[in-house]
This record gives structure tokens, sequence and C-alpha cells, in this order.
């Protein structure tokens, strides 16, 4: 979709099109460490939000910059793909804390099922996201095969596939994090009352070596 749309619809030629999605992923490797360093000082979840707010904006304004003009489209690139980094980066850091309330609440680790949970809903939400975007691009009757020509009203019509799908689906995902309450200020309190009790329970070794198990935080 990336190179349809770069190719046909803002006139950029192939070779123009890969250097733009590889200033993408360098941006991308910026934005990972600076992002990462934001979420320390706003908290993950507004820093999600920020990050899917830009990236939507980002994207609309793809439509009305010029044709052609590598510029501004390379500092558009440069931000979407900044910004983009903070998708998995954040979603897998809060995974984390979660991983920790699950832990206090319940006494038992279920990080590895919840990255389990989290890794297969991405993978489907990405197999489902090509099988729409080229299922629609079928029924507005764009060709995406090489050397093929399409008309102006199907090349305007993968425009709006290319364009709508993210920036709805990404505005709704940060949208999910309005009123989050696991901020960083619980998670310090989590953390705080998980190092307190794991402090006074007994090393499970000593509790086979001494052949009795140890209420936690009796002697």
């Amino acid at each position: 979709m990336y190179l349809f749309y770069f190719h046909d619809a803002r006139g950029f030629s192939s070779d123009a099109s890969r250097i733009l999605l590889a200033i993408y992923i360098v941006a991308g490797v910026i934005g990972a460490g600076c992002l990462s360093w934001i979420a320390t000082r706003l908290g993950k979840h507004r820093t999600l939000q920020i990050a899917s707010t830009g990236y939507s904006l980002g994207l609309i304004c793809l439509q009305f910059m010029p044709k052609g003009m590598f510029g501004p489209a390379g500092a558009i690139m440069f931000l979407l793909g900044f910004l983009a980094a903070g998708f998995p980066l954040l979603d897998r850091a809060m995974v984390a804390d979660v991983g920790d309330a699950v832990r206090l609440d319940h006494g038992k680790h279920r990080v590895g099922l919840l990255y389990a949970m989290i890794t297969s809903t991405q993978k489907i939400a990405g197999s489902l996201s090509i099988v729409l975007s080229f299922t629609v691009l079928g029924w507005i009757g764009y060709n995406p095969k090489e050397g093929a020509v399409n008309t102006a009203a199907s090349i305007q019509g993968m425009e709006l596939v290319y364009l709508i799908g993210p920036v709805v689906f990404v505005m709704l995902g940060g949208a999910c994090y309005i009123g989050y309450k696991l901020d960083h200020k619980r998670h310090a309190e989590i953390r705080a009352a998980l190092e307190e009790r794991d402090a006074t329970a007994t090393p499970p070794i000593l509790e086979s070596l001494s052949g009795s198990a140890t209420v936690p935080g009796t002697t």
C-alpha cells in the first residue's frame, strides 16, 4: 500500500519511494529512544496517546503536501517513523506493568502469557489489515499489478484506503487509554508492594531444605 500510494498518488518514483521508506525506518530507531525517555516523564499511556495523535495528523498531512516534492515528504515520513516506533515499544512496556499488577493481586507470574496474547493480537490485526485493504482495493477497481493503468477515480479510492484505516484505528487505539489507571504513580506503588512482599517471603529453596513451608511475614 505504501508503494502504491507514493508512486501512483504522490507522484514519486520507485527509487524515491524507497528512500522515503528508509527515512521512516531510521527515524524509528531514533524515536524508540526518545519516546522511552519521554514516557519516563509523562507516563507510558500519555506518551502513547501523543504518538497516536501525532501519527494520525501526520498521515492526514501527507494528503495535502505538494506532489513529487521530496523535502516535505521526507520531513513527514521522519515524523511518522519517529512516532510509530512508540506503538510496539510502549505497548510492551505497559504489558510488563500489567504483569506486575497481576502478580501483586494473584501471586502468579503471567507476563509470558500476556506477551503471547498481545503478540498474537498484533499478528492477527496485521493479517486482517492486509486482507481488508486488498479486498477494498478490488471493490474500487484499483489494480496493484506492476505496469497497470488505473483511473483517477480508482487512485483516489486507493488514497482513501491508505489513509482512512490507519487514521481511524490509530486514533481509536489512543482513545482506549483515556482514563487509564495504571499510570507511573500506581505502578511505583505496585513495585514497592511487591518488593516488600518479596523481602519477607521465604525463598523456595529454603523451604525445601527445611521440609516445611513458611508463611510469608512469619518467623
